[in-house]
């Protein structure tokens, strides 16, 4: 190790009191003179390194760093200050011990490396600072390398539900990230039915799919108190707690009556161990708006486009997507109101697949214009999907109508085309009755579904049709109707 000295206090003095004629003349006072000061000097600070420190295992305040032999010091007046330690930019405290603030030295480690738990190295060097008289000498010791492990809790690339919606097995929920380094993007979501009843859940990391029993996962996440019902709190991450009160990490579970809801998002903060479960209930009815019907945001006059339902929290809509193919989507409840519609999470994004997000949306956009395709929107994955058609050129429709007892069958009522192949229009059932709906005011074509009167429009809004099918069985009433005629899709809402 290199040794540093600092020559300090060396003040060499000498005064004489001569005659002018450099006599000496007896019976005067001898001249004064000094004795030459002996350099005082700061001898060299020693610095050694410790082994890896692993801070998950430090509880108190200081952590020990290095270990410091301090300088020898030869002026008695002279004192050691005290000790920093410089690392890059940062310099914190350090004591005679080698110990600095866990505090500081964890915040130095994961502004640069993050919190993922594995050996990090910094380079630093220590100095001693030594007063005397007001005047301050610094001893600078050889750099000296510290290895760390940022504390941290242990995240794997993927975690599961396991619980009510999947029969307490398999890995048919998994909950994910962004994508990214799961120290920098350690938020886990996912989405699940929430069935019915009270519903109870734990969640299990990837690496508990590997062994005989998931069980047997010493890292299980759940809850301290079993039958924890709170929306939002603090997780624990520890073996399976057998649904025993701190045992180890026990269930969830959501009380079905004080929380309705068709889905439940369950968020987990990995590194901050802290979740949230956000009920979610799915409208029935959504809206498209885009260059499709011209951006028309009016309730009164711009729901002419409506997604078929396809499954619970899934719909559709298929047509030729032209103009900027640019689109979003409203509720019914929420039609109109551009902070609640849903779209991407960037705007313009023409991906064929993506998030949704109602939260500062923006458009989505086909991948391909002037083509037909489907755009399936998954609420409860808060996702969309684009597939293109095989059929390219559909068959084309001067008319689609309405038919039946209303007219005495004899007459049409005609609908909108207000998007390629989707037709729309307001219908007054006076009395309630049987009908269909048909092509080119001809029989030719026509939709009904299974037998006459299976489908009774006020038991569901919606059912795809086939050519030749029953009649329709329409309380009376006034509906806003809807037909594709690529995807046969019929649809009646009750106004």
């Amino acid at each position: 190790m290199k040794k540093i000295f600092f020559a300090t206090f060396a003040l060499l003095s000498s005064f004489a009191l001569t005659s002018c004629d450099d006599d000496y003349n007896e019976g005067l006072m001898p001249p004064m003179t000094s004795a030459e000061e002996t350099a005082q000097t700061v001898g060299s600070l020693a610095v050694a390194a410790v082994p890896t420190i692993d801070l998950a295992t430090v509880s108190a305040d200081l952590v020990k760093v290095c270990n410091i032999t301090a300088p020898a010091i030869s002026d008695p007046n002279a004192a050691l200050d005290n000790y920093t330690l410089t690392i890059g930019e940062d310099v914190i405290a350090i004591n005679s011990n080698g110990e600095v603030s866990k505090a500081d030295i964890a915040g130095i480690v994961e502004s640069r490396y993050g919190k993922r738990p594995v050996e990090r190295t910094l380079e630093g060097v220590v100095r001693a600072y030594v007063v005397n008289n007001g005047q301050s000498v610094v001893a600078v010791a050889d750099p000296i390398t510290i290895k760390l492990i940022p504390e941290a809790p242990v995240i794997e690339n993927a975690y599961y539900y396991v619980g009510a919606a999947n029969g307490w097995g398999g890995q048919s929920y998994k909950l994910v990230n962004g994508g990214g380094d799961v120290y920098e993007d350690p938020v886990f979501t996912v989405t699940v039915p929430a069935q019915g009843g009270d519903h109870w859940f734990k969640i299990m990391p990837e690496s508990a799919f590997s062994l005989g029993s998931i069980w047997d996962c010493p890292s299980v996440v759940g809850v301290y108190t079993n039958g924890t019902s709170d929306l939002s709190g603090k997780f624990i991450v520890a073996k399976n707690g057998n649904d025993t009160e701190g045992s180890g990490a026990n269930s969830w579970c959501i009380k079905e009556g004080d929380v309705p809801a068709d889905f439940y998002k369950i968020s987990l903060n990995m590194l901050e161990q802290t979740y949230t479960i956000t009920p979610i209930t799915l409208a029935a009815q959504y809206y498209l708006v885009g260059a499709a019907n011209s951006w028309n945001a009016d309730r009164n006059t711009g729901m002419t486009l409506m997604f078929t339902p396809v499954s619970k929290g899934v719909v559709s809509f298929t047509t030729k997507w032209t103009g900027d193919h640019n689109l979003k989507i409203w509720s019914f409840d929420d039609f109109g109101d551009w902070g609640k519609c849903y779209g991407a999470l960037s705007d313009g994004d023409a991906s064929p697949s993506g998030s949704l997000t109602n939260e500062g949306s923006g458009a989505i956009v086909c991948p391909e214009g002037d083509a037909f395709y489907t755009i399936t929107l998954n609420f409860s994955s808060m996702s969309y999907t684009w597939t293109k058609l095989d059929n390219q050129a559909p068959t084309e429709y001067d008319n689609i109508s309405l038919i039946g007892e209303f007219n005495g069958w004899g007459g049409d009522h005609d609908l909108t085309q207000v998007a390629p192949h989707n037709w729309y229009g307001e219908f007054t059932q006076e009395t309630s009755g049987m009908l269909k709906y048909r092509a080119n005011h001809d029989w030719g074509v026509n939709w009904g579904f299974g037998s006459d009167g299976d489908w009774n429009v006020s038991n569901g809004i919606n059912n795809i049709g086939t050519n030749g099918g029953g009649n329709i069985y329409v309380p009376a009433g006034k509906y806003d109707v809807y037909l594709n005629d690529i995807t046969n899709s019929m649809i009646f809402v009750s106004k």
